[in-house]
């Protein structure tokens, strides 16, 4: 695989069909809304006037080329618990560094067969159910269905960066709780673990913490090799402080540890589970991909154009990641 770096100060964004179709917001259930006024400082009688201001300041940015449906600018109120200052951060810091991330947030197409066989590995696997309707939603990474012979990190990223589209538009619980990640290893071996490039694992990890508006709530990791620890200390060095203080629990191969988190009655079979065979939730991400293809493929012409930037760019300070701050390099695959 060979890199062509180019230097670019703008591109040229299509506005996508959903600006020209407001989405409205949606009714919540009573334990939500009390958890989101409760842990977010969500206010009912303000969301509109909030909504509104996000609006007005992205259309006054001239640089971001973003959506602008309600229900997708309320997952990030609700991220930011509702300070529009860090709303504003956010939003900027998500398309920018997607703009600058091409191996990830192009070729989004679910009925592409390179991308469609990725999908089916199934690595990363929403679950459907939790103990109770208010607490996090759980997201299970299979390490080991990551196949190294047939696509990079960055493919597997792109996949699990669709998903993360998809529920950060639909799940209100996961967007008002969080998500809890449950790491399972499987049968990787170390040089499984190790096939990473760091420079982009740390581009990944940025992807994931400061501009994902989705939050996380603990790390599980099961089925871990024995070169775990140097593992789990590069995986802590990515985090940001703040989540390196969440929850980090290394269950090694015992079911009856994870299960102290995790009951069976949420997990699948293979976790000791009452939810069934995890293919069956594989199945059904890859169908919901498919069905939301048109959605997914709009992504592309949204991020940023640094040529009518006014402001800090806030990766400046990832100047060695992504070049100079305000003339970002664009990297194309070979």
């Amino acid at each position: 695989m060979s890199v062509k770096v180019d230097s670019v100060t703008s591109e040229v964004f299509s506005a996508p069909a959903t600006d020209r179709k407001m989405i409205p917001i949606r009714t919540i259930p009573e334990c939500l809304k009390r958890k989101a006024a409760e842990e977010l400082n969500e206010k009912e009688g303000t969301l509109t006037e909030e909504l509104t201001m996000i609006k007005t300041w992205m259309k006054q940015s001239g640089h971001i080329r973003g959506r602008m449906e309600d229900q997708f600018l309320l997952g990030f109120l609700r991220s930011c618990k509702h300070s529009m200052e860090k709303v504003k951060i956010k939003l900027d810091t998500y398309y920018t560094i997607r703009s600058v991330l091409p191996e990830v947030m192009r070729k989004r197409d679910p009925l592409d067969p390179f991308v469609r066989s990725v999908i089916k590995m199934g690595v990363t696997v929403p679950l459907p159910k939790t103990v109770h309707p208010d607490d996090p939603k759980i997201i299970l990474i299979r390490g080991d269905a990551f196949d190294g012979d047939v696509c990079d990190f960055p493919d597997i990223l792109k996949v699990f960066t669709m998903i993360g589209d998809l529920l950060l538009r639909d799940d209100d619980q996961m967007m008002i709780c969080g998500q809890a990640a449950i790491i399972d290893l499987g049968h990787s071996s170390s040089s499984h673990l190790f096939n990473f490039n760091l420079s982009f694992l740390r581009k990944a990890s940025i992807l994931n913490q400061q501009a994902s508006p989705l939050r996380q709530k603990g790390f599980h990791f099961i089925n871990t090799p024995k070169s775990f620890d140097l593992v789990l200390n590069i995986f802590k060095g990515l985090m940001t402080e703040k989540n390196r203080k969440r929850t980090i629990v290394s269950h090694g191969s015992s079911l009856e540890s994870l299960h102290k988190y995790f009951p069976p009655s949420v997990l699948p079979a293979e976790l000791g589970g009452e939810l069934g065979p995890v293919q069956q939730y594989v199945d059904e991400w890859e169908q919901k991909l498919i069905d939301n293809r048109a959605y997914l493929i709009e992504e592309e012409g949204l991020g940023v154009d640094e040529g009518k930037r006014r402001t800090t760019n806030p990766l400046a300070e990832e100047k060695d990641l992504f070049g100079t701050a305000g003339t970002f390099r664009k990297l194309e695959i070979d």
